[in-house]
């Protein structure tokens, strides 16, 4: 899967663009490039505060 140390740090929760960089150690622009990619192939979606997993149903 594409950006998978990103993707483990989107849960159900919003979480901030900038926690996510912290977590994952991988500067702001390159995080929201590749947001921008997983909500672009339905594994993500963007929500007040942050990002989130996108439900299965």
């Amino acid at each position: 899967m594409p950006y998978a140390d990103l993707l483990a740090n989107v849960g159900i929760e919003a979480t901030p663009v900038d926690i996510l960089a912290q977590k994952t150690h991988i500067p702001v622009q390159e995080v929201m490039q590749q947001l921008l990619e997983l909500e672009l192939l339905g594994h993500v979606v963007a929500v007040n505060g942050g990002y989130i997993l996108k439900g299965r149903g």
